[in-house]
């Protein structure tokens, strides 16, 4: 290889790395935000969801636990259809996550369902503050997973 080849090479591996680098930090509020999220509540009572529900939660468990505590997903106060797609989707995405598409869907599912049962008000709130269109979408998108919610 020529030196002109290495230097690329090498420039774009420390690149990469600074990237990585950089990535990984977080500001001191990012770090006090996850904090409280890992702290809290380390389980969720599915008892009183459908059997589907109830089988996605294992695939929550492990494929969310597999990269941080369980914790970060449950105590989120992410709740719109839309934010957990697009959080899926990047999880999906880190090296080494293991999350097919199939199980990306069964995140996504699993987490709009509980967002809609577990954390109503929150999601109400939420829908809220959306313009009409995108409120219309996400209500959409979350009576597909549970035609029992009832929405503001």
């Amino acid at each position: 290889m020529s030196a002109r080849v290495v230097r690329r090479v090498g420039g774009g591996a420390a690149a990469l790395a600074l990237t990585a680098v950089v990535a990984m930090a977080q500001s001191p509020a990012d770090e006090a935000r996850l904090k409280k999220l890992d702290a809290g509540a380390k389980t969720i009572d599915v008892s009183q969801y459908a059997a589907e529900q109830q089988r996605a939660y294992k695939v929550f468990q492990a494929k969310c636990s597999s990269c941080h505590v369980i914790a970060r997903g449950i105590n989120s106060d992410m709740v719109v259809p839309a934010d957990w797609e697009r959080y899926i989707k990047r999880m999906m995405y880190k090296p080494n996550s293991g999350i097919s598409s199939d199980e990306g869907r069964t995140l996504y599912r699993f987490l709009t369902y509980d967002a809609s049962v577990r954390k109503a008000d929150l999601l109400r709130t939420a829908l809220a503050a959306l313009p009409a269109a995108d409120r219309s979408v996400a209500i959409e998108r979350i009576k597909a997973v549970n035609p029992a919610f009832v929405a503001p």
